[in-house]
């Protein structure tokens, strides 16, 4: 499909936690968590990115808060293709007289239905034509790995939602895989194991406040206790105003969450073939993803893959960065998404 000069050229990392938008020439110029606040009455979205997170933080009862994208894929047609149209025109400045089109990174392993779901919920917000690409690459792209090396990069992006990864050489992605593990987990974990040792449990919005202030899988980055809200006692059903965290309990927790991650990641390094495992051995893993933020996580992933491993220069930013490169080049990407700029077919 011909791409007319007066077309808006967009690229969009739709995440689990949070959407980011580039405009060809302009660079990042938008970054929304992805929440889609409803009027509990009428169901008419009120709220949209940061706005809907904080409703979603209080917890209001009149407004219903959804996240519509679970796992990088949709999981509410209607809040996704809402969010989808308010994103665009604040990214633009305006509503789109023609229908742009759009770079996307689109997980390995995503099904056609999936995949399917995807586009036409953007084709219902506004998008014509759409150019897939695969998550791994415009991560890896977005970090910055050469595209002209002996060694193989094993890129790992956690997201909020799913985790993806996948080996790079030379600008292009193989054996690449996505694992239904993500910072959701880790809130899971934390409410799990408090709700199981105290007897407390803890809304989803306070797990993800513990989880930032002791940012990391070592030894908690804050040293005071944090006091967290609308805490609920599992066997009286009473609520509590205020609730203490011992952070110091928490980065055990964190570690222990990893391990089926841990355990997938070594699977996948044990399938490698041997010269492209030997490569790997050269070039280590690279993480990005929001919850590569995790201070001590490379070195955990070091200790049990017994392989390199660093954290991207921005790793929240890497797949929208790889996406925006990919942008400026549609000509170099190739192979449906999977290789670009190094061999052109």
């Amino acid at each position: 499909m011909p791409i007319f000069p007066w077309t808006d050229q967009l690229a969009l990392d739709l995440g689990s936690s949070s959407v980011d938008i580039a405009v060809k020439g302009q660079g990042i110029v938008l970054r929304e968590p992805s929440f889609v606040g409803f009027d509990s009455q009428l169901h008419k979205p009120i709220a949209f990115g940061s706005e809907a997170r904080q409703l979603w933080e209080r917890g209001l009862d009149d407004v219903e808060v959804v996240r519509p994208l679970s796992n990088s894929v949709v999981a509410d047609f209607d809040a996704t293709v809402a969010m989808l149209r308010e994103f665009i025109r604040r990214a633009l400045g305006r509503r789109p007289l023609f229908a742009p089109m759009a770079v996307i990174a689109v997980p390995a392993n995503t099904t056609q239905v999936e995949k399917r779901a995807l586009h036409d919920s953007l084709h219902a917000a506004g998008v014509g034509h759409i150019v897939d690409v695969q998550c791994s690459l415009a991560a890896g792209l977005g970090a910055d790995l050469p595209l002209q090396s002996e060694d193989s990069y094993l890129i790992v992006d956690i997201g909020a939602g799913s985790t993806t990864a996948g080996v790079f050489h030379n600008g292009l992605v193989t054996s690449a895989r996505s694992f239904r593990f993500g910072g959701d987990d880790l809130n899971e974990a934390i409410i799990r194991t408090i709700k199981r040792q105290r007897g407390i449990h803890l809304s989803a919005s306070a797990a993800e406040h513990i989880k930032r202030e002791v940012g990391s899988v070592r030894t908690p980055l804050a040293n005071s206790p944090v006091h967290v809200d609308d805490v609920v006692v599992a066997n009286n059903d009473q609520h509590l105003t205020s609730y203490e965290v011992d952070l110091e309990q928490i980065p055990p927790i964190l570690t222990q969450a990893f391990e089926p991650l841990i355990e997938e990641l070594q699977w996948l390094v044990e399938e490698l073939p041997r010269a492209q495992k030997q490569q790997v051995a050269g070039g280590g893993i690279v993480l990005s993803g929001g919850t590569a933020l995790l201070e001590g996580l490379d070195r955990l992933l070091a200790a049990h893959l017994h392989l390199p491993c660093q954290v991207a220069t921005d790793p929240i930013s890497c797949t929208i960065l790889g996406l925006e490169t990919v942008l400026t080049d549609l000509e170099g990407l190739s192979l449906s998404g999977q290789r670009f700029g190094a061999v052109r077919v």
